[in-house]
């Protein structure tokens, strides 16, 4: 009669035991099925947030009339760079006064400058570990101190969303804003520039935007514009 008792005890153990393991896998499809079901979410609202707006933009000629009127701007970016050897994460602060006079300094995340630089009617200086630099072009003195460029010489236009004169295969979407483009800079190098998102104003200035070359890419997120 002992041996009766605990078998039984020892087949009610068993049946606790299964009935925990159940659950358990029960529980992991559960949160499997939820993990996919949010992600999903989060990729419907990244895309409802490109194509809809919260403000209406301007109409095409309209916004691009005005944002070619910008002429004084300051904004404050995160920049992702990449190249075949390294990669940063840095800080942007671009300064626009006029159509060709800009200031733009990029740092790191503990504020400590990586480059400084400034571009006049007089030419472009920059500033690179403690030394000061002149040339007529910033890309190719860029290119030449860091060993990665981009293309500086139409940036004050494609900061705000207008390609330039030298840009081709550009995409609009349904607003009338562009969405990509191709470009050559001063030393030959060619990028696709592409905007991921824009501010929900009737301006629609840029918030993400991704330049990428064949050995760079860059990747812009701007926080805030003035």
């Amino acid at each position: 009669m002992i041996k009766i008792i605990r078998g039984e005890l020892y087949e009610k153990a068993l049946t606790k035991k299964s009935t925990v393991k159940d659950f358990s896998v029960v529980y992991s499809i559960l949160r499997l099925m939820f993990v996919h079901f949010f992600v999903i979410w989060l990729s419907a609202c990244s895309i409802l947030s490109q194509q809809t707006p919260s403000e209406r933009p301007l109409n095409t000629n309209l916004r691009e009339q005005q944002l070619m009127a910008m002429q004084q701007f300051t904004l404050q970016a995160s920049v992702g760079i990449k190249t075949p050897t390294d990669s940063t994460s840095a800080n942007l602060r671009w300064q626009q006064y006029n159509n060709r006079h800009f200031q733009a300094r990029l740092s790191n995340f503990l504020g400590i400058s990586l480059f400084e630089l400034s571009q006049s009617e007089t030419g472009s200086e920059i500033q690179l570990k403690g030394e000061t630099y002149h040339a007529v072009d910033t890309s190719s003195l860029l290119l030449q101190l860091s060993g990665w460029s981009m293309p500086l010489y139409d940036m004050p236009l494609w900061l705000r969303g207008l390609p330039g004169n030298n840009s081709t295969n550009i995409t609009k979407d349904q607003f009338g804003r562009t969405t990509s483009f191709s470009l050559t800079d001063s030393t030959g190098i060619v990028w696709q520039l592409e905007y991921q998102s824009f501010f929900p104003d009737s301006l629609s200035l840029p918030k993400r935007l991704i330049l990428t070359s064949s050995d760079n890419q860059i990747k812009i997120v701007i926080r805030n514009w003035q």
